[in-house]
């Protein structure tokens, strides 16, 4: 089972608005074998997947690398965002 699109548009869309390259990858609590990739250019995922790969295959095994410390991992929940946008709604 595919992530739904309407949810992946939603998260692509927000990271589109502050982030020039991106990389999305999503897969159902049903179905954890399966994902859906999204990104903003393929050169660039290209470079962020080996850079991700690189930095989770060093975390878990012995923890941060020297070289990728500066980077800063966002992780984006939507859960949150529609709340905040309840909350200042005004009628």
């Amino acid at each position: 089972m595919m992530i739904e699109n309407d949810v992946l548009n939603k998260v692509t869309g927000m990271l589109g608005e502050h982030f020039r390259n991106y990389v999305v990858i999503a897969s159902h609590d049903n179905s954890p074998l399966s994902y859906d990739v999204r990104f903003s250019d393929p050169y660039a995922a290209k470079g962020l997947l080996e850079s991700a790969s690189e930095y989770h295959e060093s975390f878990i095994n012995d923890g941060v690398p020297a070289d990728l410390d500066h980077i800063q991992w966002i992780s984006v929940d939507t859960e949150d965002e529609d709340e905040d946008e309840e909350d200042n709604y005004i009628e």
